[in-house]
């Protein structure tokens, strides 16, 4: 509050109000008069300070404190991994076997469907459907034409004995 009272005040009043005498503060005087503010009459002054030209010196203890928080900040790490390590190795190793087994699932439900359609494949019904359809089918037996019935174990182009 002392500081908007700076604000608002210019040097010569402030003077002019100095030596002014004091009013005592009752109902009496005037009635629409405020009371003054408290700290009314202390100021801030913000001096600017340049630092500009100062130089640091070199600490070299401040130095080998760093680097050694540093290396400590770095082992610490390390450590606490290496007591994380085998439990991370292992939830991993929990998600591989997890999705091998998905697959192994997967590979024996497609086992017995390839199973199952293999064995409607080579159903003899469809055997005898498509050997119907590509005329596999016997001959009739009026059809049967029966080459050298008795041949007597001579061969076609084979001349006989002399």
């Amino acid at each position: 509050m002392a500081t908007l009272a700076a604000i608002f005040r210019h040097p010569e009043a402030h003077a002019e109000a100095a030596e002014a005498p004091r009013v005592s503060w009752d109902r009496e005087s005037d009635p629409y008069q405020l009371r003054p503010l408290p700290s009314e009459d202390v100021y801030f002054y913000c001096k600017k300070i340049d630092n500009s030209r100062v130089v640091r010196e070199a600490d070299p203890a401040a130095r080998r404190k760093c680097w050694r928080a540093a290396s400590m900040s770095f082992a610490a790490a390390l450590f606490i991994m290496t007591l994380i390590l085998p439990d991370a190795l292992g939830m991993i190793a929990g998600y591989q076997i997890h999705s091998l087994e998905r697959e192994q699932e997967r590979l024996v439900q497609d086992r017995a469907r390839l199973e199952l359609e293999e064995a409607a494949l080579l159903s003899p019904q469809r055997l005898q459907e498509m050997a119907r359809d590509l005329r596999l089918v016997d001959p009739d037996s009026a059809h049967v034409v029966y080459l050298n019935p008795n041949g007597g174990g001579a061969l076609a182009l084979n001349a006989p004995s002399k």
